[in-house]
């Protein structure tokens, strides 16, 4: 039997499949494991294993900030920019402006309007390889 998931974690869409369950004896709880993220979904029991295959990886780190998808950002075409403050030499955040020809549908879904400037998205969201400085206290 396959079953499809959608990881807690970080909202891949993935389906499972229990292998060698069926066992009338000896079950354990086995760990269903993302695997986008790897983190572990859930547990179940079964006398078997369970094995994961991505269906579709979740939305940028980005898209799922700004509580779209990543397709919504592409087809709005807005020009991400960097705040780099008085110095020009650290990235403190990023920002951009609503740009024309920015779809009905995603101005209602956002509340935003055009030509507004939508700005303080954390350098992690753009850059989610990049250490957080404010972690290290």
């Amino acid at each position: 039997m396959t079953m499809v998931e959608t990881c807690s974690h970080c909202g891949a869409l993935f389906t499972v499949s229990c292998i060698g369950g069926g066992g009338i004896c000896g079950a354990c709880q086995e760990p269903i494991d993302c695997p986008h993220c790897k983190k572990i979904v859930r547990q179940e029991r079964t006398t078997g294993t369970f094995t994961t295959t991505l269906v579709k990886a979740p939305d940028s780190a980005l898209a799922q900030y700004l509580g779209i998808t990543d397709d919504e950002w592409d087809e709005m075409d807005a020009e991400l920019q960097a705040n780099t403050g008085h110095s020009g030499e650290m990235t403190y955040s990023y920002w951009f402006v609503v740009p024309e020809g920015t779809s009905d549908e995603l101005l209602a879904k956002t509340g935003w309007e055009v030509d507004q400037m939508i700005a303080g998205i954390p350098v992690w969201v753009v850059e989610p390889d990049e250490p957080d400085m404010a972690s290290f206290g």
